[in-house]
């Protein structure tokens, strides 16, 4: 019941299926995140925060600065962090930015401690996303051969959606009112899960990925 009143809320404050499914998979993979948390390009405040451990302390970053940003990162340059300074580092939403993703994993993973987490999000089925450049989309194989090239020695990925829900976040501009969202949304996941697992395991399409990469 809990999870049906999240998604009405979410709805209701405007968020496309992506997002919600991907705060889903927040809340389900970083639930047990303690002590200090760097976040890059973050953007401020996030709508994924709410579902991010409480005892958690949140370094915000983007490429400018602004009133919720703790900390300027320029992820398409070298990391101006330590060597094993982080347990735990977010990089959601942002991967279409980079300009060398490889090279920029590398990085995060220089600044992981040993043993630590990076935890990844990532669209593959989206518009254009120029904020302010948008270079790149990166498929399941893309993703695990950069992070294992950038030395993770351990990676998991997770597809968020199928092709029901895909077509529905590209039609996102369709749906201007609540009201709509509620009826089509519900029906985006149903239809997902009616595809049959051997299609979703041999052709899959979906909206997005996140990884779990361990240092």
């Amino acid at each position: 019941m809990h999870k049906a009143f999240d998604f009405v809320r979410e709805v209701l404050r405007g968020k496309t299926i992506y997002r919600i499914l991907f705060n889903w998979e927040v809340q389900k993979h970083c639930r047990n995140l303690s002590g200090e948390v760097l976040d890059l390009a973050s953007g401020g405040l996030a709508s994924y925060y709410r579902y991010l451990p409480k005892n958690t302390k949140l370094i915000r970053t983007d490429y400018r600065p602004g009133k919720d940003i703790d900390l300027v990162v320029d992820l398409n340059r070298p990391l101006p962090l330590p060597d094993n300074q982080y347990q735990n580092i977010l990089l959601f939403n942002a991967i279409n930015i980079l300009v060398n993703t490889t090279d920029v994993f590398k990085e995060i993973n220089r600044i992981l401690t040993v043993g630590g987490k990076l935890f990844l999000s990532s669209l593959f089925i989206a518009n254009e996303m120029p904020e302010p450049h948008d270079f790149n989309r990166l498929t399941y194989e893309g993703i695990m051969k950069q992070l294992t090239a950038a030395g993770f020695s351990r990676v998991e990925i997770y597809r968020i959606g199928e092709r029901a829900t895909a077509a529905t976040h590209i039609m996102a501009p369709f749906y201007p009112f609540s009201f709509i969202r509620l009826f089509i949304y519900p029906m985006a996941i149903l239809l997902d899960r009616l595809i049959s697992k051997s299609v979703r395991t041999k052709y899959p399409c979906p909206i997005g990925y996140f990884v779990i990469a361990q240092k």
